[in-house]
């Protein structure tokens, strides 16, 4: 394989501008003519930087939206169960689901050469090909694995950790048309998060199965905060739309909204049913308890480490990792279900 002074030799520059171009540790200038030309003549000779397995710090990097979140909190605890055992250290970064923020983390991680990194992104879609190419040109082709949790990823070296949320949210909206109801409002999540459509789409297919059409005016926005699923509920309630039950894309937003449509001395399920999606512990402890999908949120931490801690040790790992999701029924859907309080777990 080439080395960086067959790099310089056939781009006609010095051996110090090539490492300038090709090291992560050269804050030297270099035009973007010159830095085009080592690039170029890089992948011409087909020169990759070496990677040594000394200079990576025993670390795993978190990158999630937000902390506060309870299923971020459970995904983090997923991973620091296994990097407590294998003694490793943990890095962790909160991008407030802002992708700047997120790259800007992504970016310091350069310089710290971690072993691994998780990562919950929140890259807008029609961004995602040019993101996953810096990705795994900067991270994963130097020997620093990516495991990317909530979505799958297809790209060429990337793992993925996730549910099937389209189908998830379809089971969710199914078991309310399975009560009878057919007006179901749909609270949307945040639009920045691919999954949100995922799940949408779910809610979709499964009116679309049951021959209901499909009412726009059902639909309200939020980011998955209690605030906004109380603010999106208040919408619809004022709007004047009939509907007997909702789907959230979350349970955040979904006991923001019972509150909302209980502060109009309507009840629920009776007047107005509910489903969430997530399974936080949280949900058992409100009255009633609600319906919801569970999403194994430790499990996938755990298993986004582990996976890491496998591909250490030469091990070979599966690149899309699904995990089983299921139907949580309670009262808030269903008035003759479980109303018992969760008191593990969280």
């Amino acid at each position: 394989m080439a080395g960086m002074r067959a790099v310089a030799q056939k781009a006609g520059v010095s051996l110090s501008t090539v490492s300038a171009v090709l090291g992560s540790n050269s804050d030297k200038y270099v035009s973007g003519e010159v830095r085009t030309r080592v690039l170029e003549a890089a992948k011409e000779l087909g020169y990759a930087p070496p990677v040594k397995a000394e200079a990576r710090t025993k670390t795993i990097a978190v990158i999630l939206p937000i902390i506060t979140s309870p299923f971020f909190s459970n995904v983090l605890s997923g991973v620091e169960g296994f990097v407590f055992k294998e003694k490793k250290m943990m890095l962790y970064y909160n991008t407030n689901y802002e992708f700047e923020r997120e790259q800007e983390c992504l970016h310091m991680l350069k310089r710290q050469r971690p072993q691994g990194i998780i990562l919950s992104s929140v890259c807008p879609q029609d961004q995602e090909e040019a993101y996953h190419r810096w990705i795994k040109k900067t991270f994963i082709d130097r020997g620093i694995f990516v495991v990317i949790i909530e979505k799958k990823v297809e790209t060429e070296g990337f793992y993925s950790v996730f549910v099937d949320h389209f189908q998830a949210e379809k089971q969710a909206a199914a078991h309310l048309i399975s009560l009878g109801h057919e007006k179901i409002a749909y609270l949307y999540g945040n639009h920045k998060v691919s999954l949100s459509r995922e799940r949408f789409e779910g809610y979709r297919s499964a009116l679309l199965d049951a021959g209901i059409p499909f009412n726009p005016a059902l639909v309200r926005y939020g980011d998955f905060t209690p605030a906004s699923g109380y603010m999106a509920m208040r919408e619809l309630l004022d709007f004047g739309e009939e509907f007997t039950a909702v789907a959230s894309a979350n349970d955040q937003m979904a006991i923001g909204a019972i509150k909302a449509v209980k502060q109009t001395g309507k009840s629920v399920p009776e007047d107005i049913a509910f489903i969430g999606f997530d399974n936080l512990s949280v949900s058992t402890l409100i009255d009633p308890a609600l319906s919801t999908i569970h999403v194994p949120t430790y499990q996938m931490g755990r298993l986004a480490a582990q996976i890491i801690g496998d591909l250490m040790q030469g091990i070979p790992c599966t690149a899309a990792n699904i995990l089983e999701s299921s139907l949580i029924i309670r009262k808030s859907s269903d008035i003759s279900a479980s109303n018992e309080w969760e008191m593990f777990g969280w």
